[in-house]
């Protein structure tokens, strides 16, 4: 199966220093050349997804409608996908933060700990939405299919992330994740789980279709 994760193109938000979570933005206008950049570069690489997914926030289904808009394939969108809540710091910037809420954004700096920011989601709700999407993927889906998936950067990395250790990727508009696995071996224990065989990493993180 090939497995192709895409950050959405850049938000009015990226571009004026908003932060987002579960707060709604439109692509800037960059955003949407991004997109169509994207939408090229799949067309110069033959790509076909066969299903494509999308988290149906603005800002990414956007960027889907946009990139998909080459292939007769529906999207179908997923809640799972959307980017994780982060509760009272939505749609401020960080001065803004500081001026409204000086002691949690002081706290927050030093510990980067979202259980105290009222209103975020909890991790353990992050994680297990994000095992969710990659369980429910290779439950439904076979070897021959090339999924395509549009989320958002912060989500992202939890599912690009072991069950351990959450790993913080700084991921970037409109960037590439694109994985191919053996589904067919892929559940399978004892030295299988050691294989690398099984699953390859293609492109991680790339960007590349805007330079």
């Amino acid at each position: 199966m090939k497995l192709v994760f895409v950050r959405h193109g850049e938000s009015v938000a990226n571009a004026e220093g908003w932060l987002q979570g579960h707060a709604e933005f439109w692509l800037s206008e960059e955003g949407r050349a991004q997109s169509h950049r994207l939408r090229e570069r799949f067309q110069k690489e033959d790509f076909h997804p066969t299903h494509i997914y999308s988290s149906p926030q603005q800002r990414t289904s956007e960027t889907a409608r946009i990139v998909a808009s080459y292939w007769p394939v529906p999207i179908v969108y997923w809640d799972d996908l959307k980017e994780y809540d982060i509760g009272i710091f939505s749609k401020l910037t960080w001065d803004e933060i500081c001026a409204k809420y000086l002691e949690v954004a002081q706290e927050f700096q030093k510990s980067r700990d979202w259980g105290i920011v009222e209103g975020a989601e909890p991790l353990s709700s992050r994680h297990n939405r994000a095992r969710r999407v990659i369980d429910a993927v290779i439950e439904r889906h076979a070897n021959d299919d090339a999924v395509l998936m549009f989320t958002h950067g912060g989500i992202l990395q939890f599912m690009l992330s072991a069950p351990e250790r959450t790993w913080e990727v700084p991921v970037r508009n409109i960037a590439v994740f694109d994985f191919t696995l053996d589904l067919e071996r892929w559940l399978l224990y004892g030295g299988y789980l050691q294989n690398n065989f099984l699953g390859r990493v293609v492109h991680f993180n790339d960007a590349s279709h805007l330079t």
